[in-house]
């Protein structure tokens, strides 16, 4: 897999993130010795090379304060993916502040990579090193800062926030739900306040990832993994620096994604097994049933529509279903969502299924890279989870 040029417009210090960025998202999908992530370790130490030379020293110390970047002082402009991007991979590993200097080689980064993309605290070495930026204590008490949220540092309040949600909303959110089959619009209403409370809630948690654990119970696996699929799209989007109306109407698009499974015969949804001839098409038939229910409710967001109908869509533009008269590829929400869908739905005990492992999950993404799901948003989700593939990649999807 290749990633894309660098720019050459860029400075070299912004050349320097583009290529921590990559590495980080590659290590994620491979291994320590993968030849792809060397190509990518090269980068960055040609980067750290010339970054130095760039500004005439011996090494480079990039800061992170509140939503910003420093390097040597000097804020970086931050409205570019790649330095959300690098601060958000920061600050989920709670490093604030991070040192790189001439000599570093090709070891010393891959160990510095490896708990950037899968999980734990990465650790200063001889060339690398990593801290905090000390604070006022008047300034720590005044509450969590731009920085907290999923994979922030751990703030008083965020398990509180979840539980708070789970106890108090459910029962309204699964009325909603259900309500579309008679009262369309006040259903999507009520629903759109469902997900500004998860988006409430995801900004205030103390943990990396939340899929609602409580709800998990839940007798309805429809809406349960509704909420599921939203809550992890909208860490997925939070992670690219996405905000307040956007993130909520991925956040709305993913909530209502299998909307259509509202229209499919429990006998077809929920039977054990593999389905077979009709059972299959009626199945197959949900996203585009979805697509065509939102589309007769007024104040319906188009994003809605589309994901609804292209969830199941291929990355590489390939048929899979449902099939476009113009072949495409599905939309950026549409893609989140869908990995977000496969990941919930093996992790979680379904009807017809028992739940799968994390790991297993994961390994599932990773074999469909380039085909189903796209290489840098797996390689992200894969970050985000802080899980390690392990396992055959043959779980089907429905």
């Amino acid at each position: 897999m290749s990633e894309p040029a660098i720019p050459s417009a860029l400075s070299a210090v912004d050349r320097l993130v583009v290529s921590l960025v990559a590495g980080i998202n590659m290590r994620a999908l491979y291994g320590s010795e993968h030849p792809a992530l060397a190509s990518h370790v090269d980068r960055i130490l040609e980067g750290v090379s010339a970054a130095c030379q760039e500004r005439q020293r011996d090494s480079l110390t990039f800061l992170v304060v509140g939503q910003d970047l420093v390097v040597e002082t000097q804020p970086l402009r931050t409205g570019s993916l790649y330095h959300q991007q690098f601060i958000r991979a920061l600050t989920r590993r709670s490093v604030e502040r991070l040192t790189v200097a001439r000599g570093l080689d090709a070891e010393e980064c891959v160990r510095f990579l490896t708990p950037m993309a899968l999980g734990g605290v990465p650790v200063s070495t001889r060339y690398i090193t990593v801290g905090r930026v000390e604070l006022q204590p008047s300034a720590i008490e005044e509450g969590p800062g731009p920085g907290t949220g999923a994979g922030g540092g751990a703030g008083p309040g965020g398990d509180s926030a979840i539980e708070s949600l789970t106890a108090q909303g459910v029962d309204g959110a699964r009325d909603a739900f259900t309500e579309f089959r008679t009262d369309r619009r006040g259903g999507l209403v009520r629903l759109e306040q469902v997900v500004w409370s998860l988006m409430d809630a995801l900004q205030r948690a103390t943990r990396e990832i939340l899929p609602l654990a409580p709800l998990k119970t839940h007798d309805d696996y429809t809406f349960v993994h509704s909420v599921n699929v939203s809550l992890l799209t909208l860490a997925q989007a939070r992670s690219f620096g996405i905000e307040g109306a956007r993130l909520h109407a991925i956040g709305l698009a993913a909530f209502l994604h299998d909307i259509g499974k509202l229209k499919i015969p429990l006998e077809v949804l929920n039977k054990p097994g593999k389905l077979e001839g009709d059972e299959w098409r009626i199945m197959m038939g949900h996203a585009q049933e979805g697509a065509t229910h939102l589309c007769g409710i007024e104040g319906s967001h188009p994003l809605a529509i589309l994901v609804a109908y292209e969830h199941h869509m291929r990355h590489d533009g390939q048929p899979n279903y449902p099939v476009p008269r113009i072949g495409r590829r599905p939309t950026l929400a549409s893609q989140m969502t869908s990995i977000s869908d496969v990941y919930d739905a093996i992790c979680t005990t379904r009807p017809y299924a028992k739940a799968r492992s994390r790991e297993f999950a994961v390994s599932v993404l990773t074999g469909r890279v380039g085909t189903f799901h796209s290489p840098a948003l797996v390689a992200n989700f894969v970050r985000m989870v802080g899980v390690a593939p392990t396992g055959p990649p043959d779980e089907p999807a429905r």
